[in-house]
């Protein structure tokens, strides 16, 4: 999953490390884009996007992305991530239960 046109340039540097092929750099671009990246749409996008990973700690830590932007943003698409996230808490990795548990918990705290 690689993003050739990237719309906004505070968001490069994340995106750098979401395209890299090291697995820990796209694990820490996908979570610096969820807390300082800007542009909730293409946040949420990337997130689902790699929410489907075949990683374990890729998909955890996409879905516990949800629940960042949730807590800076104070809404999510609810329709769209909390499939995923209902998913997630039936992962076969305990990695992505517990994140999945965690964005749980901020959506539900943060969002209506």
């Amino acid at each position: 999953m690689k993003y050739e046109e990237i719309e906004n340039n505070n968001n490069d540097y994340y995106i750098k490390q979401i395209n890299s092929s090291n697995k820990e750099n796209v694990v820490k671009g996908l979570l610096g884009l969820a807390l300082y990246g800007s542009d909730f749409e293409f946040i949420q996008n990337t997130l689902v996007n790699f929410s489907k990973s075949e990683d374990e700690n890729i998909r955890g830590i996409a879905i516990l992305g949800f629940g960042h932007i949730a807590r800076l943003y104070g809404k999510i698409d609810k329709d769209v991530v909390m499939p995923i996230v209902q998913n997630g808490l039936k992962d076969k990795s305990e990695i992505v239960k517990g994140q999945s548990t965690a964005a749980l918990d901020d959506i539900n705290f943060f969002t209506e």
